[in-house]
């Protein structure tokens, strides 16, 4: 008997021994369990629940500070040598050319100059959440990166805060922070290679493949390339001071467009839904007077009044009530400006409008009196078309009249595609 053939007997008999065990175990430790493939309405009501999750995510940024002394960047401090100081500043601004490149942030420093603000303690811009706190390669020392979710314009939107040159970091990996916590200390670098200052930057979504040791004048990139993909730190921060935070929010109405749905939120609960129509052309953002477009972003209540309304012979499709919005918005106008369908001096008077919660000005190229309303004769059939209306929301009778009880003045309507 060879060598080969016992080997060959005892590869049987472990095998036999093998699934002697594994048949007396139960059926389900061997097979896994059979799992049906989610259907078309579930996969759906998967992606409903995550958009809704998302919209009314308490971690969304509900505004920015800036990221040393108080949330304007001003006020005193204490020196190590135990000297106070007022005030802080930027020493190399955003996208200036030095000695190193293209600077891609601010340099902050305290007033009192050198190190006089080493220590000094460092905030989160916002809520987000911790992506990297760690000593990063070369000078940089110890870095933080933050990633920021907000809404802009009713849109889901994505930065990244980062510190660098701290001294201490006072905060780990993927822990969730809140606008204004400490998040590590003023440093000088690695081998304090630098006087004491934080060199601080704002990516965009686009640089989140990149490195937080990226240094884009060491890849040949440009200023105009820095400026695409950086933002201005200073000038985000004093445009984006309060957002618009689903989560806490007291009321908001928000629209989707391809659910035919208006929600009713209070303080991140769905408190209703409502079926809705639309305009006769229903995809796309409304640009221009007389495109049949529903406008997509977010607006606020200005007016309402009760019907029945007399006059032209269009008044009687607003139903029992309108509701109306201040469209078109300051990104309706700097968009329609960046694009040549109105001029400067238009998209000035519709900003300034804006910011003083006034109606802008509805005899422009972009078109005006957008709003909520009902419809002819009591309403539409909710099974039929819904593609009705030249650019407003509509409701049915019974409905419309129990969003006008909640609708006030400067409440959010946000309208998503």
């Amino acid at each position: 008997m060879s060598k080969y053939y016992i080997t060959y007997c005892l590869i049987i008999v472990a095998f036999l021994v093998f699934h002697a065990d594994s048949d007396s175990q139960p059926q389900s430790a061997l097979v896994p369990p059979v799992v049906a493939p989610l259907t078309a309405e579930q996969n759906l009501a998967n992606q409903d629940a995550i958009q809704i999750q998302q919209f009314l995510d308490p971690q969304l940024a509900d505004g920015f500070d800036f990221p040393v002394g108080d949330a304007n960047a001003k006020g005193s401090y204490q020196a190590p040598n135990g000297k106070k100081y007022n005030g802080w500043y930027i020493a190399t601004k955003f996208a200036e050319e030095y000695s190193l490149g293209i600077h891609t942030g601010e340099d902050w420093n305290g007033n009192g100059g050198g190190d006089t603000d080493l220590g000094q303690p460092v905030y989160s811009i916002g809520h987000g959440r911790v992506i990297y706190a760690q000593m990063a390669s070369g000078p940089y020392g110890n870095i933080v990166v933050i990633e920021h979710y907000y809404l802009e314009n009713g849109q889901r939107k994505r930065i990244f805060s980062q510190y660098d040159h701290l001294h201490e970091m006072r905060v780990v990996k993927d822990q969730l922070v809140k606008r204004r916590d400490i998040i590590g200390t003023i440093g000088k670098g690695h081998r304090d290679v630098y006087p004491a200052h934080l060199h601080f930057e704002i990516r965009k979504d686009e640089m989140a493949k990149f490195t937080p040791e990226f240094w884009p004048s060491s890849n040949g990139w440009t200023t105009e390339m820095v400026k695409k993909n950086y933002e201005a730190p200073s000038d985000f921060i004093n445009n984006r001071r309060k957002l618009t935070h689903p989560a806490t929010a007291a009321k908001i109405f928000w629209a989707i467009k391809s659910k035919q749905q208006l929600l009713h939120i209070k303080k991140g609960q769905v408190i209703k839904t409502y079926e809705v129509a639309l305009s006769q052309k229903p995809l796309g953002h409304k640009q221009a007077e007389g495109d049949l477009k529903m406008p997509e972003g977010q607006y606020h209540i200005l007016s309402k009044a009760k019907g029945p309304f007399e006059g032209e012979e269009w008044h009687k499709f607003l139903g029992n009530a309108w509701i109306r919005l201040d469209y078109p918005n300051s990104y309706d106008a700097r968009l329609a400006f960046a694009e040549k369908r109105i001029t400067k001096t238009v998209m000035d008077s519709i900003i300034a409008a804006q910011q003083r919660n006034i109606m802008p000005p509805q005899k422009t190229a972009l078109g005006g009196g957008i709003g909520i309303h009902g419809w002819a004769a009591g309403g539409w059939d909710p099974a039929a078309n819904r593609a009705l209306t030249w650019g407003c929301l509509s409701l049915n009778h019974d409905d419309l009249l129990e969003v006008y009880a909640e609708a006030s003045n400067g409440t959010p309507v946000i309208i998503s595609p």
